[in-house]
């Protein structure tokens, strides 16, 4: 014990800095993830386009569109989106819109059924504002100026 000499603080700090690199960082699991993943996404998809699509006050902008098809799209978006890894290869919000004369009344009515759908599902707070977050710049290319 006499041979021992006393740590350094510069000792001590590279000993603390070695451990915690060697310390197995858990990386934060993706929104996709911790929304629920590809069946949490389609059930508040389903619900939010089904719901969207009958309201007499939302409806007109649904008229001729193949509901399956967009579905899946809007899906898929939102995989891509929140690091689930799909590939969105649909239009651009501006394209897809550009005809529809969305107003802000029908954006923020499918704003409130896609939150209603994510309660529904059980998505926790921060996971749904989150995923709003993301959307949210998409209203200037939705919303008919």
């Amino acid at each position: 014990m006499q041979n021992m000499k006393p740590f350094s603080i510069a000792s001590l700090i590279f000993l603390v800095a070695f451990v915690c690199a060697c310390s197995p960082v858990k990386p934060e699991r993706s929104l996709y993830d911790r929304i629920g993943g590809n069946a949490v996404l389609t059930a508040v998809v389903d619900e939010t386009i089904d719901k969207v699509s009958q309201d007499p006050k939302t409806s007109r902008s649904f008229d001729g569109v193949k509901l399956p098809v967009l579905k899946e799209s809007i899906v898929r978006q939102l995989c891509s989106l929140t690091g689930g890894g799909c590939q969105y290869e649909g239009e651009t919000m501006e394209n897809a819109h550009a005809d529809a004369r969305i107003t802000n009344a029908e954006f923020e009515l499918m704003v409130d059924a896609m939150r209603t759908a994510l309660d529904h599902q059980h998505v926790g707070t921060r996971e749904k504002n989150e995923l709003l977050k993301i959307l949210a710049p998409m209203k200037r290319d939705i919303v008919a100026h």
